[in-house]
């Protein structure tokens, strides 16, 4: 099996080649024969393997690429530290590295290097990773502010959940979010981390909570437990009082063997049994898909024929 692409280690740098005592135009002829990838300048990586990276693969190797040319210390921020510390993200990350503090190379700014204007003042700094990056509570407000509440809470989610070896704390967000003050968007934050929890099964699953919440749509219990004869049974989250069970379905799980042990099909077969025992026990399954969570007008129509509550309005 091949290993997994490490965006760390497996860049070849011109320099390293030269001061190893070879020639580093035979990295240049490898890329121009198709061989490698080219990073950025002076640094390549085998196409073979660049072309097997995700997408978060490909910017985390762009972000070491810039630290490694990089003549002063620099502070990974914005998306580049998302990628970092692998908070989820809906959109493309870029092919610039963002920054906090003045880049220099040769006495100007290097291309593929995007310094960002925002203070650095309550922008902690730590070593991670081998890189200099903004600490977890300033990244998740960082990605988290300016984007819809369903991407600020996959992020807030991750940044507090139990699955992150990392992971920050709701006090420690909030603490950082006062001494931050006015921002634009730091409300949507403040939203988020109302809704957030620390068991989260993946961003989609996120992501779907924020749009449900959106939708007007009281907050599911996350992670339920169920049992019947044949053992213990996990659901996404649902609605206790009406019994309901939603499952995000992103499709991923069926086609990645991480998720399938190799065979997508026999997946699929015990996912149908399970959701035959969860019926057998009267509870109704709602699958979600990314189509539904990109039309909630389709959404709300699928948790309302299913019972799911709304949200209870109290006035004074």
């Amino acid at each position: 099996m091949t290993r997994p692409f490490d965006p760390e280690f497996d860049i070849l740098y011109a320099d390293e080649v030269a001061r190893a005592g070879d020639d580093p135009r035979r990295l240049r002829k490898l890329f121009a024969a198709g061989y490698l990838h080219r990073v950025r300048r002076g640094a390549y990586v085998i196409k073979e393997r660049w072309d097997a990276a995700d997408a978060r693969q490909q910017h985390l190797a762009r972000v070491y690429a810039a630290a490694h040319d990089a003549r002063e210390e620099f502070v990974v921020a914005g998306v580049s530290a998302a990628a970092v510390w692998d908070v989820p993200l809906f959109d493309p990350y870029g092919v610039d590295v963002e920054v906090l503090c003045e880049y220099r190379g040769g006495g100007r700014s290097e291309p593929g290097v995007r310094r960002l204007t925002a203070s650095a003042e309550h922008a902690s700094a730590i070593g991670h990773a081998g890189l200099v990056v903004t600490d977890l509570p300033r990244t998740v407000i960082d990605v988290a502010c300016g984007r819809p509440l369903p991407e600020a809470l996959a992020a807030v989610d991750w940044g507090i959940s139990a699955r992150n070896p990392a992971r920050t704390s709701i006090a420690a967000i909030r603490d950082l979010m006062g001494d931050i003050g006015k921002r634009p968007g730091i409300r949507q934050v403040w939203r988020a981390t109302e809704l957030a929890v620390p068991d989260s099964g993946s961003g989609g699953e996120s992501y779907a909570r924020g749009v449900i919440h959106e939708l007007g749509f009281e907050a599911p219990t996350t992670q339920l437990e169920l049992r019947d004869a044949e053992g213990s049974m996990f659901a996404d989250f649902g609605w206790l009082e009406v019994r309901v069970l939603g499952e995000f379905d992103g499709f991923v799980k069926y086609a990645d063997a991480r998720f399938n042990h190799g065979d997508p099909l026999e997946k699929l077969r015990r996912e149908r049994g399970r959701e035959a025992r969860l019926r057998a026990l009267g509870w109704t399954v709602v699958r979600i898909t990314w189509a539904d969570v990109r039309d909630p007008g389709a959404l709300a129509r699928i948790l309302a024929s299913a019972g799911v509550p709304r949200q209870r309005r109290f006035t004074a």
